[in-house]
């Protein structure tokens, strides 16, 4: 019997290098900056991305409100993000309830970007009557968005508006590795269009815990208290930090190339079918895919539930995201022989669907 997981790159067990680094590894206590471990990787991630500093935070969730409270000092400050936004859906509105800070939507494109006209048109004007845009954010690669890439040119299009209208840019890059695999450029690239970003390393490089914001020394040193407040202050957190260096040993050796290269090759099979169709050019490792067939006795908003089901009787694990669609995303734990029952599965459900 097979145990696919699929709903998530998060799923992924560590590596025995991973669990023999936590062996190995040298700690201390890190609330007081004494972990050489974690200090290492703070001091590595930064390097990658041509930053001054970084800071290691125990979820990517936390890393970003951490982000945007550094950004936003003043209660009533304003944020601008994408209405399918990782922020702005699925992280309990964190700025409001902790800083006052209001978010302010604007549209996401198909490919996860924003139109940069709609953005500068969100900016606030200086009126008294109005909160103060103190920050804007995007997501690389974006989730919601079927794991698009955001295209370079919209990121220095965007670095002109910044540095016109003097708003910093957040990129919460939860799966940025992806995007940079994707793009095939190096990482400072992306770090010279944004002022901060958070990193995560337990999505696709096979850490178990572990999100870094990175940034100029001030921002990282406001994070540093703004974390302490929040619970984030770990102590001898080299023990999970040794884990997080072999997730960037991971993608300098390029995992995540097969991960996306296993993608294409599922997306190209679910498109042969008639029950299912690929809703967004895959890009990198999520697939959002319509449900075109179906159970007619089944409830509306029920489908994707009731489908997920069948795959789960096959032994395959997938979101259902909407009534009507599924997400899968693949990881370094599917292997050539899990990708074949997955597309095998696909085609056998698709048949049963379609009648």
């Amino acid at each position: 019997m097979y145990n696919i997981d699929l709903r998530s790159d998060t799923v992924t067990q560590p590596s025995v290098e991973m669990r023999h680094s936590v062996v190995n590894c040298s700690v201390g206590d890190d609330v007081y900056g004494e972990d050489p471990t974690t200090n290492e990787l703070q001091e590595t991630a930064a390097k990658l991305f041509n930053k001054e500093s970084a800071l290691f935070f125990p979820s990517g969730t936390m890393s970003n409100l951490a982000a945007i409270l550094s950004w936003s000092p003043k209660r009533s400050s304003e944020i601008i993000v994408g209405d399918k936004s990782h922020i702005f859906l699925y992280e309990q509105c964190g700025a409001s309830q902790f800083g006052g800070v209001s978010l302010r939507t604007v549209p996401n494109l198909s490919d996860g970007t924003m139109d940069i006209e709609s953005i500068s048109l969100a900016i606030r004007d200086d009126d008294i009557h109005e909160p103060i845009t103190s920050l804007i954010c995007i997501e690389n690669t974006h989730n919601a968005c079927g794991g698009q890439v955001l295209p370079f040119e919209f990121l220095q299009d965007l670095k002109m508006l910044s540095l016109d209208k003097n708003i910093p840019i957040h990129l919460d890059g939860a799966r940025i590795w992806n995007a940079l695999t994707y793009m095939n450029k190096p990482p400072h690239e992306i770090g010279e269009m944004v002022d901060s970003l958070t990193v995560c390393l337990s999505k696709g490089l096979g850490a178990p815990i572990g999100s870094l914001l990175i940034g100029t020394t001030e921002l990282i040193q406001k994070a540093k208290r703004i974390r302490k407040a929040l619970g984030g202050g770990m102590r001898q957190s080299g023990v999970i930090g040794s884990m997080g260096l072999i997730a960037l040993k991971n993608f300098n050796d390029g995992i995540l190339s097969y991960d996306h290269n296993k993608c294409k090759l599922i997306g190209y099979a679910i498109n042969q079918l008639d029950s299912f169709r690929v809703k967004y050019k895959i890009m990198t490792n999520i697939i959002f895919i319509d449900i075109l067939s179906y159970d007619k006795s089944w409830k509306k908003e029920s489908i994707s539930s009731e489908v997920a089901l069948l795959f789960k009787e096959k032994g395959i694990r997938v979101s259902a995201w909407s009534p009507e669609v599924i997400r899968i995303v693949l990881h370094k734990d599917i292997n050539d022989l899990h990708v074949e029952h997955i597309i095998n599965s696909f085609y056998e459900i698709s048949q049963l669907l379609s009648g």
